[in-house]
């Protein structure tokens, strides 16, 4: 008897828990039911096991658990594939894998009472937008960081002045400065396609500094992170919109899509910047600005607990991602405003999700399954290198550990606070830690923050919920 055939692609927006976690439940269930599978994961390190024409063809049921478009979606045009988020996939697999054989036929009342496919809400919609253009926003961030990581730390040793290694620094500077044209370049982009980059790739630049250096306008204030995403579905949506009402002739197309609909959405694009989203958001960061500025210390504290909640919310989620991209805008705008908060809040859960897979059973019962204690340990390497990620399987399984995380990040931050610790670059990972004004009280507080959410953690799991 012929095995059935299950073929899927797995993506998220950054490319590196989801996305691999999704395509290990997919692998497993496939095999555990004796079926031959294969899964394409599209990830931070490119496509891998990529599915071929003969792949899509021939498989009985075709899964696309993504949260972004994907490379080459048009392979999937005729596959009736069922489409899920990554999230949805890993807390819901047993129940959702066997409805994808009964696709293209008429599904049992079983499969039709799930909830999976329904239609997304408006917010649903508009966060996977925002998560698109912020997963091509990311490497741009690292990119950027590194090369300025590079030529400080070569600079605690040798002078760099007038060397190519001095030319990196302000090169990686550089770089950071299109972090928001390319967000909204591609959160555009998730909504019309290519006819929305560039447009709002020009409306991005709109938003910040080099704007303003460029034109040499005084008294203007970038509209930065909000203003982004605002340019970003104005562009996305107009271009959508005149794309699919303004009807022309076959022959008369190029025209179209070459002259008219990019001189409309131009236009519009840079009056609205211009007259109404700059304006109003650079109000609202000048007005944030100065609230916190003028509270002095406790301004600094309050920003930097705002910042650090967002960023271990969700680790790695919509709210993580916003706040750090509030504060990678407003850092060095004033004083106070810096990434302390935003690198603390991404390491501190991961690594105190590894210390407590440590510690689980050297004081007391075990607590943690086999399989959490190696989620566990690699939770800890990957906090190291400043991903948060790791911890998530945690929080999937008891959401109410998300409180947990949020406090570790709170204290962490704020102990950095009390210390008078500074960090300007966008480096979480543990070579950042020694370019931060105090390392050693750098360290103190991820210690201190990580150390609270492995005790919490161990003490708030019952013994009997292990599985050893």
């Amino acid at each position: 008897m012929t095995k059935k055939k299950l073929v899927a692609v797995t993506a998220c927006p950054t490319g590196i828990a989801h996305t691999f976690m999704a395509a290990k439940k997919i692998q497993s269930w496939a095999e555990k039911q004796g079926y031959e599978v294969k899964v394409e994961t599209q990830g931070s390190d490119g496509v891998k096991n990529r599915l071929t024409a003969h792949d899509i063809a021939t498989a009985d049921g075709v899964v696309l658990a993504i949260d972004v478009p994907i490379m080459d979606m048009e392979r999937f045009d005729n596959a009736n594939p069922l489409n899920v988020r990554t999230q949805e996939l890993i807390k819901h697999v047993d129940a959702l894998l066997p409805t994808v054989f009964t696709r293209g036929k008429e599904k049992s009342d079983a499969a039709s009472d799930l909830p999976f496919e329904q239609k997304r809400s408006a917010y649903q919609v508009a966060i996977g937008h925002i998560m698109t253009g912020i997963s091509y926003m990311l490497p741009v961030v690292v990119l950027g960081g590194l090369l300025m990581a590079v030529a400080k730390i070569t600079g605690e040793f040798v002078d760099i002045s007038g060397t190519p290694i001095e030319t990196l620094d302000k090169l990686g500077f550089m770089t950071m400065k299109f972090m928001y044209p390319i967000f909204a370049a591609y959160l555009a982009y998730s909504i019309a396609g290519k006819p929305a980059l560039v447009p709002a790739f020009i409306g991005g630049i709109m938003t910040d500094e080099v704007y303003k250096r460029f034109f040499d306008l005084e008294g203007w204030a970038p509209s930065g992170f909000f203003g982004a995403i605002a340019i970003g579905f104005l562009v996305g949506y107009l271009v959508r919109y005149l794309n699919d009402t303004i009807k022309v002739k076959t022959e008369l197309t190029t025209l179209k899509t070459m002259l008219l609909v990019p001189a409309v959405t131009g236009v519009v694009m840079v009056l609205t910047m211009e007259y109404a989203i700059n304006p109003f958001f650079g109000a609202v960061n000048v007005a944030m600005i100065n609230l916190f500025t003028e509270a002095g210390d406790a301004g600094r504290g309050i920003y930097s607990m705002v910042i650090a909640a967002g960023t271990a919310f969700d680790l790695g989620g919509p709210i993580n991602k916003a706040a750090g991209s509030v504060a990678l805008g407003l850092n060095g705008m004033g004083d106070g405003f810096d990434l302390i908060a935003r690198e603390l809040g991404i390491v501190i859960p991961p690594i105190g999700v590894g210390l407590a897979a440590f510690f689980d059973g050297r004081f007391r019962p075990r607590v943690f399954s086999n399989e959490e204690q190696a989620v566990g340990k690699t939770s800890l390497m990957l906090g190291l290198i400043g991903i948060s990620e790791g911890a998530i399987p945690f929080i999937l399984k008891n959401p109410k550990m998300i409180p947990i995380m949020i406090l570790g990040a709170i204290i962490g931050t704020q102990l950095a606070v009390v210390m008078d610790v500074y960090q300007s670059l966008p480096l979480p990972a543990v070579w950042g830690w020694f370019l931060s004004s105090d390392p050693v009280s750098y360290t103190i507080s991820v210690i201190a923050g990580s150390s609270f959410i492995a005790a919490a953690l161990l003490l708030c799991t019952k013994p009997q919920t292990a599985n050893a």
